[in-house]
């Protein structure tokens, strides 16, 4: 007989994290399949961002900048070690898309929609702070206005949402994939495989979180059985380059001639992530790549604002996800909104949830959402929780995490635990247990990768393969020679199961 479920979630990125931790959270039974690995394909290709979009405000779509101002607030407080304040600085020069009237009416407006906040109002920098700017183009510079946001660890913060649910009773798993989907009179049945075994389970609601996935998913149903929303694929691509600024701690926000927005972000102290475009994408989702075209445009519109000027060459990486956003008839990408919608079918004592859209920065109300729409079908509910408990590794805040670094063992360099308390947040506690325990764990894999944080990675956060540590659970990929790639995937041939 088939296991049963109050809840099957099918997609762990960011939007099905949500909806597990919550229903979790409100004491439903809860089983997530994640095909591939959690976050792997539009949830850790973002521009890392939790933000109001400040762009939407031109589409009058106040209430998604309302509401992902406010969740932004509520992201710092409970993911505190994985979502930060970013002073974002906008030059507005001399035939710029939008005078520097207009976004000053822009920046003022997106104060007023954050309300309350814990970090500074919008402004102008002066002409001192505006000459001590590096690298900035001074011809037919009119201003440099500022305004503050969020950078986010995308995938960790997927990572973190899943493992709190974990915690709270769900049963999630990478690699474990919904092959098929059938109505009955309580619910649903799913087909799942993983581990090379296929296994049957009932569900009485099925959250269908695949994003741009989600009609493919439904194509696993008998025919007939469900129906679907129009989806357009939206391809998002950055460039990674060396930052000409070691540790610079603002970002930009450049109005390019066309009219969109291009943010250039410091990341990881080193780099610099300037994107994104707007490319309708046709076929497959997970093979979406930055084209050279893309990265031309990219540099293009760095190029126009600073000096000296990035040639192709110095694109050090470049990545892509897709979007899957609501059919509107926009005719722009950049011009259909970001918004999501819940498309509820019902089916006997149960029903599918369909999430079309969504956005990282309001991940955590649309999980909320979601659940809040199985009361509609007799389920008695506790309230919403999760505005204010702390993800997994988010109980400390960033003062406590500091100082948690300075305290660790001296076996372990202060770069590597000040990484960890960035990466871990409060949990870094479990990597100082165990070298405590084990000493010999501290030793070193590849540079600055101890090997404790290999076993964590594997006995704590679902790594099968080296890739879903190297570009997801960290982003130590970056700058790692061949030898020491081969270091740290051999340690996961030989341990990982």
């Amino acid at each position: 007989m088939a296991d049963c479920v109050d809840v099957l979630v099918i997609g762990g990125g960011i939007n099905g994290a949500a909806v597990a931790r919550d229903a979790a959270g409100r004491g439903l039974s809860v089983y997530l399949a994640e095909r591939d690995d959690y976050g792997s394909a539009t949830s850790s290709a973002s521009s890392k961002l939790i933000h109001g979009g400040l762009r939407y405000l031109e589409q009058y779509d106040f209430r998604l900048v309302y509401e992902a101002l406010h969740e932004r607030e509520v992201l710092m407080r409970i993911a505190p070690h994985l979502v930060f304040p970013l002073r974002f600085l906008l030059p507005v020069t001399r035939g710029a898309p939008r005078p520097v009237w207009m976004v000053r009416l822009g920046l003022w407006l997106y104060d007023v929609l954050s309300g309350r906040r814990a970090i500074e109002p919008a402004g102008r920098l002066d002409d001192e702070a505006v000459a001590a700017l590096p690298n900035l183009r001074r011809t037919g510079l009119r201003a440099v206005l500022h305004y503050p946001d969020c950078w986010a660890d995308d995938s960790r913060l997927v990572l973190e949402t899943l493992l709190d649910a974990r915690a709270r009773g769900a049963d999630i798993g990478n690699y474990r994939e919904v092959v098929a989907l059938r109505p009955d009179s309580d619910g649903y049945v799913a087909e799942v495989a993983e581990g090379g075994r296929t296994r049957s389970l009932r569900a009485r609601f099925v959250v269908n979180a695949g994003g741009p996935w989600a009609n493919h998913v439904l194509d696993r149903m008998p025919q007939g059985a469900a129906t679907r929303r129009g989806l357009r694929l939206d391809r998002g691509s950055h460039v990674v380059v060396r930052s000409p600024e070691p540790d610079r701690d603002y970002a930009y926000t450049l109005q390019n001639h066309d009219g969109r927005v291009v943010f250039v972000l410091p990341w990881q102290k080193r780099y610099l992530i300037i994107g994104t475009t707007d490319v309708m994408h046709e076929g497959d989702p997970g093979a979406a790549r930055c084209t050279d075209a893309e990265r031309d445009y990219l540099i293009d519109c760095y190029n126009a604002f600073f000096e000296p000027p990035l040639r192709a060459q110095d694109v050090i990486w470049s990545y892509a996800g897709v979007r899957p956003l609501i059919d509107d008839a926009a005719k722009r990408p950049s011009e259909i909104s970001r918004d999501y919608t819940i498309h509820t079918q019902r089916h006997g004592r149960g029903a599918l949830l369909t999430v079309y859209g969504g956005k990282l920065s309001i991940h955590r109300r649309l999980g909320e959402r979601v659940v809040a729409e199985l009361a509609r079908f007799g389920v008695e509910l506790p309230g919403p929780w999760t505005q204010q408990e702390p993800v997994h590794g988010g109980v400390l805040d960033r003062g406590a995490l500091a100082a948690l670094a300075r305290s660790g063992p001296r076996s372990v360099s202060d770069a590597v635990r000040a990484r960890w308390s960035r990466t871990y947040g409060s949990c870094v506690r479990d990597l100082y247990d165990r070298i405590g325990a084990e000493p010999g764990t501290a030793r070193e894999i590849a540079p600055g990768i101890p090997e404790v944080e290999l076993i964590h990675a594997v006995e704590t956060e679902d790594v099968h393969r080296v890739d879903d540590f190297l570009y997801r659970r960290t982003k130590l990929f970056l700058g790692m020679g061949e030898h020491e790639r081969d270091a740290v995937a051999g340690w996961f041939v030989r341990h990982a199961a």
